[in-house]
C-alpha cells in the first residue's frame, strides 16, 4: 500500500511540475520571434563562465575551444612546475636551517624568481578564463553582424598635383 501510495506521489509531483514548466500542450501561446533566430549572448556569457570554451561552441566558433584549453594546459604546466620547484626548494631551505646554515644570495633570489614565475603562470589561467568569457560575450553580441562586406582602402594618386590620396570604399563592389 505504502508503495502505491509512492508511485502515485510521484506522478502527481511529475504532472504539477509539466504543468508549471508549460510543457503540456494546450492553450500555450506560440512566441512570434522562433527561438533559433535568438542568440542570446547572457546565454554565451553563462556557458562561457561554468564551462570554458562552451559559449564559443554556442557562437559556433569551434576553432576556438582548443586554443583556449591549449592556453589553460600551457598556464596550468607553468603553474605547476614552478609551484613543485619552489616547494623543493623551500623544503631544501628548511633542511639547511634545521642544519644551521643559511642558503647563498643567489639561492634565494631564485627562489625568489621561482615564486614570481609561479605567481604569473597562475594569472595567465585567470586571465585566459576571463578573456573566453569576454570573447564569447562579444561574439554572441556579432553573431548576427555581416563581416563579410565589401570593405576596401585604395591609395590612388588624383591628380599629377597629389602625391596620394584615400578613398574608403563601404559596401558591396
Amino acid at each position: 500500500m505504502r508503495r502505491n501510495k509512492n508511485i502515485y506521489f510521484r506522478f502527481k509531483l511529475v504532472a504539477i511540475c509539466l504543468v508549471f514548466f508549460r510543457l503540456v500542450p494546450g492553450n500555450c501561446q506560440i512566441d512570434s520571434i522562433s527561438k533559433e533566430s535568438f542568440h542570446s549572448p547572457h546565454k554565451a556569457t553563462v556557458l562561457s563562465a561554468v564551462l570554458p570554451g562552451a559559449g564559443q561552441f554556442y557562437n559556433h566558433k569551434y576553432w576556438k575551444a582548443p586554443i583556449i584549453y591549449a592556453g589553460f594546459v600551457g598556464a596550468g604546466y607553468g603553474y605547476y612546475t614552478n609551484a613543485v620547484a619552489l616547494r623543493e626548494t623551500n623544503d631544501r631551505f628548511r633542511s639547511m636551517y634545521a642544519n644551521g646554515k643559511t642558503p647563498s644570495p643567489q639561492e634565494i633570489a631564485d627562489r625568489d624568481q621561482l615564486r614570481v614565475n609561479r605567481d604569473i603562470g597562475g594569472l595567465f589561467f585567470v586571465g585566459i578564463y576571463v578573456l573566453q568569457i569576454i570573447d564569447a560575450t562579444v561574439d554572441a553580441h556579432f553573431y548576427k553582424f555581416d563581416i563579410n562586406q565589401s570593405l576596401s582602402i585604395n591609395w590612388l594618386p588624383k591628380s599629377p598635383t597629389e602625391q596620394v590620396s584615400l578613398n574608403l570604399l563601404i559596401g558591396k563592389r
